[in-house]
This record gives structure tokens, sequence and C-alpha cells, in this order.
């Protein structure tokens, strides 16, 4: 018996909604992978002629202050229930991290359910994605709705803009925000001010993301009223909703610290390393001058400074460009080893709800 990758979108997605999903449909929440005309890409195997194992990927490009890393965004990871325990997904995501890497991935990030699985793989915590509560305590001090509608997609050009002037995103075309903001199960509203909208947000994506407010664009005075206003439509189903917040927006870290809002600081994704090429651009995109970084093999990156080389392998690459929860040991060991400081490291990546896979 033989097994072969191929890639067959629609023997793939059965597979993914027979068991992510219980049958129910799986293709309108991820339309980069699978409209037509979409960037991103499924990978199977087979077995017999029938697919047995399935995820899904697409190219990314994540737009930091310091650098932009390219990236592979895997998921929809799924293997037929009667079959698990035999190696078919480990060798799969294989499979899938090597094309990533031919095609210059710096790394692949997943969103998992079972990370545990995932790091039994070489995958590790990455990152850092704040999530703040709002709830009948803290609500009451949100600003009036004033200006607040739903969304139309006379809107979508505006949102994308908006979307572009955050420092950490996934980089995408006009053209794929307006896909993205068509997922079914989800309240998008806009704040008009003077005829122009000045800020979004959207709630819910597709069966994922009910209750939490995943993405948004604008100044709080813009985007804090239409969470006021999701707030009041929801706060009659649910006793709290959530807010997404990446580190880089200090100005809302610190509101939701003022109104004492429950919060949690939990990782971005599941990393994985991928072509040491592309990552030591990366580096060097962050480092100093009289600090470089070259690969020195697929599992390795020198950093060179003033004081000396520092040799990281692996983990210790990941972990000195985005650690998770803003964690700097290694790239303090990195600092005090090659003499020079770092002030650009660690990188601070984020990827908003519309993009994850």
């Amino acid at each position: 018996m033989t097994t072969n990758i191929t890639t067959q979108k629609e023997a793939a997605l059965a597979l993914m909604e027979k068991v992510l999903r219980d049958g129910r449909p799986l293709a309108q929440e991820y339309p980069l992978i699978f409209e037509p005309d979409g960037a991103g890409r499924v990978e199977t195997i087979e077995e017999s002629d029938e697919v047995i194992s399935a995820c899904a990927w697409i190219s990314r490009t994540l737009a930091t202050p310091s650098a932009d890393i390219p990236a592979a965004f895997i998921g929809s990871v799924a293997t037929d229930l009667g079959i698990r325990g035999r190696g078919h997904g480990s060798r799969l995501l294989e499979d899938t991290l090597e094309k990533a890497r031919a095609e210059g991935a710096a790394l692949s990030l997943l969103w998992a359910d079972e990370p545990e699985w995932y790091q039994a793989r070489g995958w590790i915590p990455f990152g850092t994605e704040n999530v703040f509560v709002i709830e009948h305590g803290n609500a009451i001090l949100l600003p009036e709705p004033k200006g607040v509608r739903l969304a139309t997609r006379a809107d979508y050009g505006a949102i994308h803009d908006l979307y572009c002037t955050h420092a950490s995103r996934t980089l995408r075309t006009k053209e794929e925000t307006e896909a993205l903001l068509g997922v079914p199960n989800m309240q998008i509203y806009v704040c008009e001010q003077d005829g122009e909208v000045t800020g979004y947000a959207c709630m819910g994506r597709g069966e994922d993301l009910a209750q939490v407010i995943h993405e948004w664009g604008g100044a709080p005075t813009a985007v804090l009223p239409i969470v006021s206003q999701l707030w009041a439509k929801s706060r009659n189903q649910h006793d709290r909703i959530f807010m997404m917040v990446p580190d880089t927006e200090a100005d809302y870290r610190a509101y939701f610290k003022f109104v004492r809002s429950e919060g949690a600081q939990g990782v971005l994704a599941m990393a994985h390393l991928g072509c040491t090429s592309a990552m030591a651009q990366t580096f060097n995109a962050a480092l100093p001058a009289g600090v470089t970084a070259v690969a020195t093999s697929d599992q390795t990156i020198d950093i060179t400074g003033p004081k000396g080389t520092l040799r990281l392998t692996d983990h210790e690459i990941l972990l000195a460009l985005c650690p998770p929860r803003g964690d700097r040991r290694v790239v303090d060991v990195i600092e005090q080893e090659v003499g020079a400081s770092l002030p650009n490291l660690p990188v601070s990546p984020f990827v908003w709800g519309l993009d994850s896979i």
C-alpha cells in the first residue's frame, strides 16, 4: 500500500468537515483557502485513492515594528478518526512544513486545540495575546455608541485602510479583507464621524470566537463606542464578552487596566522553525548596526557582535525572535554573549482573528 501527498481540496474539505465540524460546512469560514481564487492550499495524504489526512496552509507576511516575517499559517489539521495513531498527521505536518520552508517561510504558525500533541512534534508556544473581559462592572464606563452602525459592503474599503494602520498585523490585500469580512456569523460594526468611517470591530467568526471581539481598527474614541454597542447587543445572552488586544496597542491596554477589566496574557500561537536563511534575514532587519545574523545550517543561525558569536539552535531561534508572553531571557543571553544591546528584540507580531486558520 502506498501513500501520496496531493492537493485535492474537495476531498480534503469533506474530511475536515467530517472530523472538525461533525459534517457541518466549513469552507465559508476560510475563503482564502477554499475560494477558487484563494491564495491558500490544502495538503492531503491518500490511501487507496481515499483522503485519510488533510490540512490547510497559506503563505503570509507578519508585519511588526521591527521586521517583517515571512511565515506559513497551518490549520484545519484532520485525520480520519478510524486510523488515528498511525503517524499520518505527523507525516502530513512534516511534508507541509517542508513545503513552507522551501518557499521561504521563516516559521510556521498554527492554532491548536491539543497543544501537547504539537509540542511533542517540535512546536513551541510563540508570541503574546492579551484578552480583556467586558462585563456589567466595567461596561458602564464605556462611551455611548454614538455614530455606531452595522457595516455594509460600502464600508469594506475603509475597514481595510483602518486595518492597515496597525503596526503589527498580517499583510493582506484589500480584496482579501473583503473576502474575510464575508465570513458567516460575524457582527461587524463601524463608527462614523462627520461622514467618515473612523473605527470598526468584528465579533464572532463562523463557529469560532462567538463572544470575542477579535479584530478592530481605529483610535479608542472610535472603537470603544463599538465595543459598547456589541456589549449592549450581547448582554441579554451572555454575562461577558472578550476583546483581543496586541502588545503594540498600549492605549487599549492602558484603558482596560484603568477600568479594572479582568484580563489574561496568553500565547499568540504554536510555532515551528522554517527556513533559517529567511530567519537570518528577519533577524538582520531587527538587529542594530554592527550585529549580524547568518544561517549556518537548517537548524542553526549565528549572531555575531563586537564581543563574539553565539550559535542559536531550533527553539532558541524562536525564543529569541518572539518568546511567549514577552519573556526576554534568551535575548538577554545573546546581548551578553555578543556584546551589544538589542532593543528591537523580541519582535511583536500579532495575528488578528480573521487571519487565523
